[in-house]
């Protein structure tokens, strides 16, 4: 039996997670999860997930609050999460993002696009861009 679950919850994400964690063991191929804070005492400013495999620092999500940004909340939470994946052995950084959301700012901190996928939503162009950085 197929079920669709949008959105999917917390417990089969993590079952889905698990499950690919132990296969990637199996196969000798490593991987390390982290999250990095961002908090003006106890308000939630901003965060980064990401993920280290194959020596590459694999950037997940980040998110600035809206009030917190261009204050360099997200450059520091970027540099954090280079920091620990150089600390873990990672050599090069990858994340992805949409045209209407921060690829000048990957730019800035001097990533490069590596790759693009063109799309469109409600009649309006919206690419998805992959850029890397050697650490």
């Amino acid at each position: 039996m197929l079920e669709i679950l949008s959105p999917p919850p917390v417990n089969i994400v993590s079952v889905i997670s698990q499950g690919i964690a132990r296969e990637n063991e199996v196969s000798s191929i490593a991987r390390y999860d982290f999250a990095i804070v961002e908090r003006d005492g106890e308000a939630f400013v901003g965060g980064i997930t990401a993920s280290i495999s194959f020596a590459v620092l694999f950037i997940n999500n980040i998110w600035v609050d809206g009030h917190a940004r261009g204050r360099g909340v997200g450059r520091s939470l970027i540099a954090a999460a280079e920091a620990e994946g150089l600390r873990l052995g990672a050599e090069t950084s990858c994340v992805d993002t949409l045209t209407t959301q921060a690829p000048a700012f990957y730019l800035r901190l001097g990533y490069l696009e590596f790759g693009r996928l063109e799309g469109w939503v409600e009649a309006k162009a919206v690419d998805r861009i992959w850029f890397k950085r050697q650490l």
